[in-house]
């Protein structure tokens, strides 16, 4: 059910993909998937439709580029997938776009992808092409972390998984998926819900009363949840920031794996989509967004 066929590995060349390489094979062996490293060549609009930046054609050598980049691939698939079957791929245009696209034709495929944030400033970064392909696609997208944090999140030891739960409507279909790829996988699953308002001038001391009810509330949603998904895991209730409750609770159990939803990114102004983007920024180990 949750196989994936493919693992679409986009790629920059920069040291956060080489980073990210070693779970990629890992994560092949473990699915029996095929490796597809893709690299998009961002040429400038006129080369692919975009009429109003042909200007740009007599500054540019597109040909050079697509050259360089062909090589550049060529060397990178050699240098972190020795040994390994690969295919290679090379697409023109909008990066995100161009990821997306073909993620989504043919058999179904997991997109990896690193994040952008070093050191103090990881929390403020996501990176412009890891955020538009979040929003555009409908595959599965695994965002890792820094790479020695993957290092300590192994594939191949997996153990334990958190699954984030929003109280929205698609949260049934996120908690069936990472319930069915918890028992695929043989890995023990909590879930993890962030009960928003009982922080601040809500707080245990100062309005117990409210902050009861709502952390009620949030208890009934999950509740209400596993008995439609026909599941009894244990619950991790916090109060807090997504963000911050997630990290907190992935710490605490361990985890290796994060999986949440991120369906309501696609909507205009929808409110997971900040979330989204903060728990993948904040997770102490990589995340499977669905």
């Amino acid at each position: 059910m949750n196989a994936f066929a493919r693992i679409v590995f986009p790629i920059d060349f920069s040291d956060r993909c080489a980073a990210v390489a070693p779970a990629v094979r890992a994560m092949a062996k473990r699915f029996g998937s095929e490796i597809v490293v893709l690299h998009v060549i961002d040429l400038p609009p006129s080369w692919y439709g975009t009429p109003e930046a042909a200007a740009w054609a007599t500054l540019i050598n597109a040909d050079k580029l697509r050259l360089q980049g062909r090589v550049a691939l060529e060397r990178f698939v050699e240098r972190e997938f020795a040994g390994t079957p690969v295919t290679s791929q090379v697409e023109e245009g909008d990066p995100a776009r161009q990821i997306a696209d073909f993620a989504e034709e043919g058999a179904p495929a997991l997109i990896m992808m690193p994040t952008s944030g070093h050191g103090p400033f990881r929390a403020m970064l996501l990176g412009s092409v890891t955020a538009k392909v979040l929003h555009d696609t409908r595959c599965p997208v695994w965002t890792g972390v820094h790479s020695e944090e993957i290092s300590a999140h192994p594939v191949e030891r997996w153990k334990r998984m958190l699954c984030a739960l929003e109280g929205e409507p698609r949260d049934l279909n996120v908690l069936r998926w990472a319930a069915a790829f918890a028992a695929e996988q043989k890995m023990e699953l909590r879930l993890v819900h962030a009960v928003r308002g009982a922080t601040g001038s809500i707080g245990s001391a100062t309005e117990p009363g409210m902050y009861a009810m709502l952390f009620e509330i949030g208890r009934e949603h999950i509740e209400k949840l596993q008995r439609e998904a026909g599941t009894a895991f244990e619950v991790c209730l916090l109060a807090g920031d997504p963000g911050r409750v997630v990290r907190q609770a992935a710490t605490g159990h361990e985890a290796d794996l994060v999986v949440m939803g991120r369906g309501v990114i696609q909507k205009p102004l929808g409110r997971l989509r900040s979330s989204a983007y903060s728990i993948i920024r904040e997770a102490p180990c990589p995340v499977i967004s669905v």
